[in-house]
């Protein structure tokens, strides 16, 4: 039913914006048909055809876009999301979506389990993941997931440390980009403190959350639930991750 509403949300927008497209093609040709001098027929199918030739250029882009991050976070399927954004870097002529895929690559690379090159990557990127808020919680909270694998406590700590620093910050200069009670859980999933942990990952709305998104938080309460010997739900979760995950590194051990 969600994913129903929010498919008809999607086409609505996209038929609208071929509508006001479609408009405006017929408006260029009512002004080249109805101008009386060649120059103005010239100027007015000149400027209007490019307008469209970019609009188009753009929504096809756009579309290939939204297919790769659907592949990422929907079906959870890397190689169809490397094979897709392959295909938008040879396309995108001008650059238009080099910053998304910086922030993609972050995903890309700790959702393979590339935990150091995904560490590098951010590290390569680190001025532009500072450029704003929105970037710089993504940028933490991927190395959190990086540090977390890894098993570096220290960085993980830090890394925490930085994420609650940016939880004071006004929420009109950030979006809902994570849980905070993702990030808590995570903290006490670390300190052993596991029944604190699954009270946190509890208050998350799953309606709001993605399959990959999904497929972390039931890998963790997985884990939570293995440290308090509640074996057969804590591997009932994994197993729901499992299946939830597809090629997702973090469920190819399970």
């Amino acid at each position: 039913m969600k994913n129903l509403v929010w498919k008809s949300i999607y086409f609505g927008k996209k038929i609208f914006l071929w509508v006001i497209y479609l408009l405006f093609a017929i408006y260029i040709y009512y002004l080249v048909t109805s101008s009386q001098e060649l120059g103005s027929k010239l100027i007015f199918g000149c400027l209007g055809g490019i307008v469209l030739i970019i609009v188009i250029l753009f929504e096809y882009l756009k579309s290939i876009y939204e297919k790769m991050i659907y592949a990422l976070t929907v079906d959870c399927d890397l190689n169809k999301a490397a094979a897709l954004k392959e295909t938008l870097q040879k396309k995108d002529l001008f650059n238009g979506f080099k910053q998304s895929i910086i922030i993609f690559d972050s995903l890309l690379l700790l959702d393979e389990g590339n935990y150091k090159r995904c560490l590098n990557h951010l590290d390569n990127n680190q001025k532009f993941f500072h450029s704003t808020l929105d970037y710089l919680f993504i940028y933490y909270h991927t190395q959190l997931y990086c540090y977390s694998f890894l098993k570096d406590e220290e960085n993980l700590n830090n890394c925490l440390k930085n994420l609650f620093k940016l939880k004071n910050v006004k929420k009109k200069q950030m979006r809902g980009l994570f849980s905070w009670n993702e990030i808590a859980g995570m903290n006490y999933f670390h300190q052993n403190r596991n029944i604190k942990c699954l009270s946190e990952l509890e208050l998350i709305d799953k309606n709001r959350l993605n399959n990959r998104e999904l497929t972390y938080l039931l890998h963790l309460k997985g884990q939570c639930l293995l440290k308090l010997n509640e074996t057969s739900e804590g591997y009932r979760l994994l197993k729901e991750a499992k299946a939830l995950g597809n090629t997702l590194a973090i469920v190819q051990r399970i």
